[in-house]
């Protein structure tokens, strides 16, 4: 509901426009909620007997909204009770002790997001080096393959060369053999 919504009710149960034009949503809220309580609230059938008798009926200010008369009491010099006063004041402090703990409630629920993404940074960052070792290691085997590769291939370049020139010497050996002199 908007503020100005919130205003309007609460200025049809009866609440100053003045007073309420500087309240935040959630003192809005505040009273709102006690508004639709008091409209709620259950009245014994002894009590509505007697409504009946004294007045007849209600008005229709009075039919719509009773919070208006469920409301703070008035005294007879139109100031509110001290009860009315020290019950609304008790209202305010478990209302803004619940908003704390809520707020708090709000806070953990925040600083575990923030470890679970920590966590989850971290085991990216670790699961990127893992792969990075990998990536190295799987490197490294590579230049060795290939290092072997050439050995082997320098290896049968020599062999292949000492039997070229072994198989020359034979062939030199045999002709010497076959040809006198």
């Amino acid at each position: 509901m908007s503020h100005g919504r919130l205003r309007q009710k609460l200025v049809k149960a009866g609440y100053r426009e003045v007073d309420i034009a500087t309240f935040d949503r959630a003192s809005l809220l505040e009273y709102y909620a006690k508004v639709v309580l008091a409209e709620t609230t259950y009245v014994p059938a002894k009590e509505e007997q007697d409504e009946d008798e004294d007045g007849g009926g209600h008005s229709e200010e009075e039919a719509e909204f009773p919070e208006s008369k469920a409301g703070v009491q008035q005294t007879a010099g139109g100031g509110a009770s001290v009860e009315d006063r020290r019950l609304a004041m008790e209202e305010r402090k478990i209302l803004l002790q619940e908003r704390r703990l809520e707020e708090q409630r709000l806070l953990r629920e925040q600083q575990k997001m923030q470890l679970e993404e920590q966590r989850l940074q971290r085991e990216q960052q670790q699961e990127q080096i893992r792969m990075q070792r990998e990536l190295k290691r799987l490197e490294e085997q590579r230049l060795q393959r290939e290092q072997q590769v050439k050995e082997q291939r320098k290896q049968r370049e020599l062999d292949e060369r000492k039997w070229r020139e072994e198989m020359g010497l034979k062939k030199v050996r045999k002709l010497t053999v076959i040809v006198p002199r």
